[in-house]
């Protein structure tokens, strides 16, 4: 009968009729187990969350290493400000000098990073600064093993060349800040336990409590702040064993700083959704 009725309407208007398209299991469910295997980093689920654990990991890390080996603050540059009024009271020359370059490089890292973003569109150029970046950390210790007897004893060529991992650090705190991904501080924690005891305080004091983009935040900020005291217990565990302990943390580093670079997938548009909800299925 089917054949009959497709005969009949092809004699009509001498057309074979319009045919049903079959779904095949790979159109479904096939493409959809392929996307999920390839699936990009920017749709990654809690990108925000282990990306902020791990850039809180390096800046715990780095400070607590640099603090043991060379006496100076590589990510928190209250601590180099308060050394260096210490220094000028004590007239430490010397040390006003390393800690004041401690300070100028983290300023100049934080302007290297804003060049980054704001005028260097091209990605292999932004690498290329991010090269720059990771190699700070190879450096300092490169320094660090030409002028030290061993990784117990500092001098104060290696203090000052220490001053290159807060360029780094620098340009971690403003890329961290800057990014859609973390948009917060990851190299020093003052304001971050500020925000996360505002956050308890208005969970008890409100009647609706927190939002859900606020707890988001707050926990954001508590991975950060975890993992900045788990990097300062290795850094400071790994300094006296030997001179290259901060090489293999700028790996990590480059992790972070990566996918920060890469923005979060935006979601989806709801007009483009409901369109995709009312079109009828075949």
């Amino acid at each position: 009968r089917a054949a009959d009725a497709t005969a009949i309407s092809r004699s009509r208007d001498g057309r074979a009729p319009p045919t049903r398209p079959r779904r095949s299991s790979l159109a479904s469910g096939g493409d959809e187990t392929l996307h999920a295997r390839r699936k990009p980093l920017s749709t990654m689920r809690h990108r925000d969350l282990w990306t902020a654990s791990l850039l809180g990991f390096v800046a715990g890390y780095t400070t607590s290493n640099t603090k043991v080996r060379f006496d100076t603050f590589g990510g928190m540059m209250t601590g180099n400000t308060v050394k260096l009024g210490i220094s000028i009271a004590q007239g430490q020359w010397a040390w006003t000098g390393v800690f004041a370059a401690c300070i100028a490089c983290f300023a100049l890292g934080t302007f290297a990073a804003l060049f980054m973003i704001k005028r260097i569109e091209a990605r292999r150029g932004q690498h290329l600064f991010l090269l720059v970046f990771c190699a700070c950390f190879f450096l300092v210790d490169a320094v660090a093993l030409a002028v030290d007897k061993t990784p117990r004893d500092y001098s104060i060529y290696a203090s000052l060349a220490s001053s290159l991992v807060a360029f780094a650090m620098g340009a971690q705190n403003l890329l961290s800040q800057k990014s859609s991904l973390v948009k917060a501080n990851t190299t020093f924690m003052t304001g971050n336990i500020q925000k996360m005891t505002e956050a308890l305080w208005n969970r008890w004091v409100e009647e609706d409590g927190l939002t859900r983009a606020q707890r988001r935040a707050a926990l954001l900020l508590f991975c950060t702040w975890t993992n900045y005291i788990v990097g300062g217990v290795c850094g400071a565990a790994i300094a006296p064993v030997f001179f290259w302990s901060l090489t293999p943390v700028a790996v990590l580093y480059a992790i972070g700083m990566i996918s920060m670079q890469i923005e979060p997938a935006p979601p989806p548009d709801k007009e483009a959704r409901e369109d995709v909800e009312l079109r009828p299925r075949l």
